[in-house]
């Protein structure tokens, strides 16, 4: 981690749980969208929908790969919209495609990193004097753990906005927040040593809080860019056709989560570098600040159903908190390439996942 609080290895580990966690419990909501809410299967031959996700899961695969060599902290979901529009224009044109679903993922893919930036600059601005105050770090801490619980317990529950419904949801979202940050604040309690001790022992834990809120949003995300496509294969595969109504299969779920998992252990380590030091310098602080505001991103917009990026809210939260310290504190020409391989993601995967199909097309398959 960029904050150096635990060992890269211990990182990447407790990083793979909590994205296995958030695959299962969030990740049907986006893989309905990426399965069928930018291309209308329902209209494909299931031969054509076989062919053409694959095509698009193989190009994103290439893509995301060849970012993890360069050390680019690549935007999955940018790539597998990519190869899903692509799959679209090829198989039935581009009346096929929902246009009106793709701006809002273009939209919300435009706001997510402002929207991070902002809330994780506006933190850093509350919490920059707090944290100066050793004898506050128990207030930030329960206060915030209260928060991550409190929204993800939220998001989980809320089905619609009916009074009734709302205000049961709310008072198992703050029971649960509430018993979150008394666990915090008991931990305080529990600590010996000096002021500055404790304060360190209570950060260092708000930290690892805040990293699992945060590999939790990416599992709850990030999933359904494989697990969207695979149902659709599976379906399409069993049933000859894709209905209009289709329920996400717990173990696709789980089949792709714990390829993301793999995928953390085994190459996380080539972009921690870039976003936990070359963006901007973090210290513990900072780190916690990040993560919190682009934890928090992720999740509403994921249960909203917007295949949105967490590498995307990350890497805008941690520009975020170096701006907030000045323009000279972010590494502009480390942004200006994460950016750049950001704009090419749709085109070049599209463009990818057409030349897959047709190959796919010709073969004998």
């Amino acid at each position: 981690m960029g904050s150096g609080v635990i060992t890269l290895k211990k990182a990447l580990i407790f990083s793979a749980i909590f994205d296995f966690l958030g695959a299962i419990v969030f990740g049907r909501f986006v893989s309905a969208t990426l399965m069928k809410g930018i291309v209308d299967v329902t209209y494909l031959p299931a031969e054509a929908i076989i062919k053409g996700m694959i095509a698009a899961l193989f190009a994103t695969g290439l893509w995301v790969l060849l970012a993890s060599i360069l050390k680019i902290p690549m935007s999955i979901s940018q790539a597998i919209v990519g190869g899903v529009i692509g799959f679209g224009l090829v198989t039935g044109g581009a009346g096929i495609v929902n246009w009106v679903t793709v701006s809002a993922i273009f939209t919300s893919w435009f706001i997510l990193p402002l929207f991070s930036a902002a809330l994780a600059a506006t933190l850093y601005f509350i919490y920059r004097r707090m944290f100066k105050r050793l004898e506050l770090i128990n207030i930030i801490a329960s206060s915030s753990t209260f928060l991550m619980v409190f929204s993800t317990v939220f998001l989980l529950m809320v089905k619609t906005l009916k009074l009734e419904d709302l205000a049961w949801v709310l008072m198992i979202s703050s029971l649960s927040g509430s018993l979150a940050a008394l666990a915090t604040h008991l931990y305080w309690l529990r600590l010996g040593g000096s002021l500055e001790e404790r304060a360190s022992s209570v950060m260092k834990l708000l930290i690892i809080v805040a990293a699992a809120a945060m590999a939790f949003s990416h599992g709850a995300n990030d999933v359904a860019n494989s697990a969207g496509p695979l149902s659709a294969i599976y379906v399409a595969y069993t049933e000859g056709y894709v209905p209009a109504k289709v329920r996400i299969d717990p173990l696709i779920l789980s089949f792709c989560a714990a390829g993301i998992a793999i995928g953390i252990v085994s190459w996380g380590q080539r972009v921690v570098d870039t976003i936990g030091q070359e963006i901007t310098l973090l210290n513990p602080q900072r780190a916690f600040v990040s993560q919190l505001a682009g934890s928090l991103s992720v999740l509403v917009l994921t249960r909203l159903g917007m295949p949105v990026s967490t590498t995307m809210s990350i890497v805008g939260a941690v520009a975020g908190v170096g701006l907030a310290r000045g323009l000279k504190a972010v590494n502009v020409r480390t942004l200006a390439k994460i950016f750049g391989a950001w704009a090419l993601a749709v085109p070049a995967v599209m463009g990818m996942t057409a030349g897959l199909y047709y190959l796919f097309t010709a073969l004998p398959l």
